[in-house]
């Protein structure tokens, strides 16, 4: 459960703030987007508005299951195409970050911004024509790396793998169809 500062929670009952999806998608150069008009600064980074030329899908994870999401930008202009595919050489494994900032309209400072969403780019499509263009990338959920199974075993040859001096599972072998043998109640009451 996400607790907020003081200066936060009495922004959020004063009803004086706005609410803003800040993209981190790190790239060797990052491209930093806000679902804003405005550019936004957060931890002494800049997020420019995306001016309503963005979209995310909508985050749908449920029990068992996790989903991705799709970024997407639409652009006119050519700028636009380019910041989104600035040092984005390689787009598969790329950290993708969405947070939701809380902004104060008098001064559009940022308040706070907890992430809600964090995962992998997979796949970047760029879509052109004579009078548009428009990027969309795909994105895994990190949270998916908790529905794998673990490879690992509790063998001795996995666990000398992760330190070759501990030798706790090399007696496992010796004890496969031994009986346990505990003592009688009489034992306990000498």
């Amino acid at each position: 459960m996400k607790t907020f500062s003081a200066p936060v929670l009495a922004a959020l009952a004063s009803g004086n703030v706005a609410f803003a999806q800040l993209v981190n998608l790190a790239f060797a150069t990052p491209t930093l987007l806000n679902s804003s008009t405005w550019d936004l600064t957060w931890s002494s980074v800049v997020y420019k508005g995306a001016y309503g030329l963005g979209t995310i899908s909508p985050i749908a994870d449920k029990p068992g299951e996790v989903q991705g999401v799709t970024f997407e930008l639409a652009a006119a202009d050519p700028s636009i195409v380019s910041l989104a595919l600035d040092g984005s050489d390689v787009v598969q494994g790329t950290v993708a970050t969405i947070s939701t900032a809380i902004v104060e309209t008098s001064t559009y400072t940022v308040l706070d911004a907890p992430v809600e969403w964090l995962g992998k780019l997979d796949t970047m499509q760029l879509s052109e024509d004579a009078s548009s263009a428009s990027v969309r990338v795909s994105a895994e959920s990190a949270a998916v790396d908790l529905l794998r199974g673990n490879p690992w075993y509790y063998s001795d040859s996995d666990q000398r793998l992760v330190n070759a001096t501990d030798g706790i599972f090399s007696f496992v072998q010796d004890q496969i169809d031994k009986p346990v043998i505990w003592p009688n109640r009489s034992y306990f009451q000498q």
